[in-house]
């Protein structure tokens, strides 16, 4: 069962401006919440490592800042992927969209509903800490 946990943007965007990334000023933000985790390491991989940013150990989210909109997006292991500081709303919620949209291509979402996006909320459902092993699934004998 996925988190259900709920905090502010902001409260992200103070978490990630302590990580050596360079925030927009923005402050539109949109996100999508999935009913599944995902393996924060293959979606780094999966949006190109160079553009990303993850270490468990910092922040439990994959960091990642699309090449072609000025925003950065977080995607948490226990199913959101939220943009944290778009310039304009259209950005924020494009660059969800693509995200789930490459995600999507590459079998990393396995929800069957993909879920609508929201934009520019008070509180988005985010954990601050990794999800346990048996959310990601796996068993002792794997």
């Amino acid at each position: 069962m996925m988190s259900t946990n709920t905090i502010p943007p902001e409260e992200i965007r103070a978490q990630v401006a302590d990580l050596p990334v360079d925030l927009y000023e923005g402050d539109a933000t949109a996100y999508a919440r999935f009913d599944q985790a995902f393996s924060l390491e293959s979606v780094a991989i999966a949006l190109g490592e160079s553009d990303c940013l993850y270490d468990e150990a910092t922040f439990p989210g994959v960091v990642y800042q699309p090449d072609d909109l000025p925003t950065t997006v977080v995607v948490s292991g226990d199913g959101t992927v939220l943009s944290i500081d778009a310039t304009e709303e259209t950005h924020a919620r494009s660059a969800v969209s693509n995200v789930i949209d490459t995600l999507d291509d590459l079998g990393l979402i396995v929800d069957a509903h993909t879920p609508e996006i929201s934009t520019n909320v008070r509180t988005v459902p985010f954990s601050l800490t990794p999800p346990s092993v048996e959310t990601l699934g796996y068993d002792d004998d794997s």
